[in-house]
């Protein structure tokens, strides 16, 4: 009892020992309330004002949206100096012409973070120049090869060890790295006009975050030149700590890569090495002894598209069939149900087909005839992440006037406006395959189709086998060898299903290789494959050849293996066409828009056999070849090739109007003929180009007596271009122009004139401007893609012959043109020949005499 008094005791005088605190005590019980609440904001963190009342979204970065629109990104401690790719796209637009939904606006790219006390730093991870960690110069390399800091943000509150900072202007700004608006390139000819960047009329709109991914929307508002608004679609996705396994680059193979430097102290040189674009297919870890014993097994993750729900449903499904069509590609690499086709879920809440986390092909409603398969990959491996395609509405029409234009004369089906749907499904599935093979990080192969004899395009057993090309990555579309009949006797006129190549490839691209430990270890097997089929034709890569073909061997919208023969068989075609033109096409009382369109498609087609046979003047044969191969990487046509290209090439100019432009028709339909009556002027451009002059030069040097010299082709070429007028006889029109403007080029070489003086700077590649379908799903040249994404294209753009080289060869010529014309002037009867000569040997005499 003493004890607990003793306690009372204590216990009341110690309280009382303190007269604030029972001041305290005396105080009204109204001011309890103001107490409790003072206490309670004094506990509230930094952390905890900072995000009060915003929508809070948890995964891999926490991400807050505030009241005031503003991003705070919460980065945890634990992903400091992990590796992120970054990712950005259109999600809606107003203006189309610039980027379309759905489209990338640049390639991914890899950063990481870092931060200090005061601010959380965005670094730009460097991935071309690589070493081994355990190298002794490792220390060096990594002094000399670090990550550049291309934003810093600075750290509004701390959650632990974890930061926050403000993204809003970084997500919703007009930042260069990640702009929807294209940067011009110096040189361009592009006409897309860019508006201002407006901060008021930019906002975030919304945001998610899930365990491996982050996904950012932002509004973003562009006035003046051009008002745009753009929904951005931003995705952060944490890469693999351990990449997967790359596959080296063999050039005899069409795959997309991506270029390395290795450095090393075991070697004398730095190895520039290329990592091939495939996705990381891989066994069941239960299914590996089965894969590698030579059974199909299913891949641990299958490569999955999702097709855009506003695909047309007559075509949906054809569409998953071209995309499922690279299953027996895959089977051929030991996988089965390796790529799978599925719709848009419904029931998915968090499905959206701008994440990176799904491969989606996208419908595009816009004017372009286009479509395109780009694929983005983790750069450290070249393991594809994902992948779109990105299909434009009016790919319809161009796949329309292709079948048209390419078998109307033996196909009834094709010769109407618009096709039955059976017939359409045939092209859209080719379409849809051959975009899919570009996501699966293939090329294309240009070369395919000329690996089938020509005649074997009319055999019935063979094109049904084999389609029109080996490969479907290559443009070959439809068959316009065939002949009239051939349909009926069952010969194919479309592209295969897939091609022998293309399931070649993937299994080359995709097996994996028992035992193999490193890339290198890879390469004898890889090798192997290759030399299995090096004598077959059929298992050939020829490489794109951009803006036109030297080889050719290598060309787009080719078919067979004699360029003459099928150029005839397709003229022949195309004239059928042209006598049944109004008879198939005539719709009474419609405007003449569309048959204006049909007429178009078939000078687009003639002007494609035109250009098939050109690249054999100047021509050269290119081949891969190994150390140890008797063989040349590259060989110039014999003078008797070239000679045959001349003359069947002349031979059109001279005779394509009148079949292709007969006076009355262009007249009934109003046809703008500008563009196949240009044919006699970009012809003679390419025949006196500087950059096929070198090459002839160059063949002849190599061999005077098989090939050309550039002596004896300027005799031929004249010879040939002014044939008539040797011989004697009247110009008309054509002659005319022909020989005109072949004068016009010798003059505009020939340094006796200025070139600002009015001679059009024109040659055959303006033809790429002439016909804008000429390069459809032209991927390696796509805007969206930049150098780091490899395509093994030759780039044809010189040598060229210099001035001082081409001026006394062109101003020889003209003195014998002179020659002629004033030993034939006299001697012609016909007055419009002859005041043709009188203009020009004024014209000449007055350049000279000057």
């Amino acid at each position: 009892m003493k004890k607990l008094l003793w306690a009372i005791l204590a216990t009341t005088i110690i309280a009382g020992a303190n007269p604030e605190t029972c001041y305290a005590k005396k105080k009204s019980k109204k001011n309890d309330k103001k107490e409790q609440v003072k206490d309670t904001t004094a506990k509230e963190s930094k952390y905890e004002k900072l995000i009060k009342g915003a929508k809070t979204q948890k995964g891999m970065f926490t991400l807050h949206i505030t009241n005031d629109n503003k991003l705070l990104v919460e980065v945890p401690d634990s992903l400091m100096n992990r590796t992120f790719l970054l990712s950005s796209r259109v999600a809606a637009t107003t203006d189309p012409k610039i980027f379309v939904a759905g489209e990338m606006t640049t390639n991914p790219f890899m950063i990481r973070f870092s931060k200090n006390e005061q601010s959380l730093f965005m670094h730009l991870v460097q991935h071309r120049n690589i070493i081994n960690e355990n190298d002794p110069i490792a220390a060096s390399f990594d002094k000399n090869f670090g990550d550049p800091i291309i934003k810093a943000f600075k750290i509004s509150a701390k959650n632990g060890k974890d930061v926050v900072v403000d993204m809003s202007d970084f997500f919703k700004g007009n930042e260069k790295i990640i702009s929807p608006m294209p940067t011009p390139t110096p040189g361009s000819s592009s006409k897309i006009k860019t508006g201002t960047y407006t901060a008021a009329n930019s906002y975030i709109l919304g945001a998610k975050s899930f365990s491996q991914n982050s996904e950012i929307r932002s509004v973003l508002s562009f006035t003046g030149d051009n008002n745009c608004t753009v929904t951005m679609h931003r995705s952060l996705v944490l890469l693999p700590e351990q990449p997967m396994t790359p596959r080296i680059y063999d050039r005899r193979v069409g795959f997309f890569s991506s270029g390395k430097n290795i450095y090393s102290s075991d070697k004398d040189r730095i190895d520039y090495t290329k990592y091939v674009h495939r996705w990381r297919l891989e066994p069941k870890e239960e299914d590996r002894e089965a894969y590698f014993r030579g059974e199909l097994v299913e891949p641990a993750k299958p490569i999955v598209f999702y097709v855009d729900s506003a695909f047309p449903d007559k075509w949906r499904d054809i569409v998953k069939q071209g995309v499922e069509d690279w299953n027996t590609a895959f089977e051929a690499a030991g996988f089965k149900n390796a790529i799978i086709a599925r719709d848009y879920p419904k029931d998915d809440p968090d499905f959206d087909p701008d994440d990176m986390r799904y491969s989606c092909v996208k419908y595009a409603v816009t004017d372009i005839a286009n479509a395109m398969g780009p694929s983005y990959v983790d750069p450290r491996s070249g393991e594809i992440l994902t992948a779109d395609v990105i299909w434009y509405h009016n790919v319809i029409s161009l796949v329309h006037n292709w079948r048209f234009a390419q078998t109307g004369a033996v196909d009834k089906r094709v010769r109407k406006e618009t096709f039955d749907n059976d017939v359409m499904r045939e092209s859209l599935r080719y379409v849809a395959s051959h975009e899919i093979g570009h996501t699966l990080g293939l090329m294309h192969n240009m070369g395919a189709s000329y690996s089938f004899p020509i005649d074997s395009l009319r055999s019935p057993s063979f094109t049904q086998k084999y389609g029109t090309t080996p490969s479907i990555m290559d443009y070959a579309r439809n068959n316009f060898v065939a002949q009239p009949g051939d349909y009926e006797r069952g010969v194919r006129l479309t592209p295969p299903i897939l091609g022998v190549y293309d399931i070649y490839a993937i299994n080359w691209g995709y097996r994996l290789i028992p035992d193999a430990k490193t890339p290198k270890d890879e390469i004898p097997t890889l090798d192997k494959w290759i030399e299995e089929k090096k004598d077959d034709p059929m298992y050939t890569f020829g490489a794109q050849q951009f803006p036109g073909a030297y080889d050719p061997t290598d060309q787009t919208e080719d078919l067979g293996n004699d360029h003459f023969r099928a150029g005839e068989m397709a003229v022949s075609n195309l004239k059928i066409i042209m006598k049944n033109f109004e008879k198939w096409l005539f719709d009474e009382g419609k405007d003449f828009t569309t048959i204006q369109e049909q007429y178009a498609a078939i000078v687009q087609q003639y002007n494609r056999h035109l250009r098939h046979v050109t690249p054999y003047i100047g021509g050269v044969l290119f081949k891969e070849v190994r150390q140890g191969e008797n063989e040349l990487p590259y060989t110039y046509l014999d003078k008797a090739t070239q000679k045959k290209a001349m003359r069947w090439i002349l031979n059109q100019v001279r005779t394509y109007r009148d079949w292709l432009m007969p006076a009355d028709l262009m007249q009934r339909i109003n046809a703008p003929t500008n563009y196949a009556s240009s044919v006699h002027r970009y012809i003679p451009a390419y025949l006196v180009n500087p950059t096929v002059l070198f090459r002839i030069q160059e063949g002849g040097i190599i061999d005077p007596v098989k090939n050309y010299t550039l002596d004896s082709y300027l005799n031929d070429l004249i010879a040939e271009v002014f044939k008539t007028t040797y011989q004697g006889r009247k110009l008309n029109n054509i002659e005319r122009d022909l020989q005109s403007e072949t004068i016009n080029q010798f003059i505009r070489y020939s340094s006796l004139k200025p070139t600002s003086s009015g001679i059009r700077n024109l040659d055959f590649t303006d033809d790429i401007d002439l016909e804008s379908e000429a390069f459809p799903c032209s991927h390696a040249l796509c805007r969206h893609h930049d150098s780091e994404e490899q395509s093994f294209t030759r780039i044809n753009m010189g040598p060229a012959l210099s001035s001082a080289d081409m001026a006394p060869y062109m101003t020889g010529a003209l003195k014998k043109v002179l020659a002629l014309y004033k030993q034939k002037r006299a001697a012609t009867a016909d007055s419009a020949t002859r005041n043709f000569y009188d203009y020009q040997i004024i014209t000449i005499e007055k350049l000279f005499n000057n």
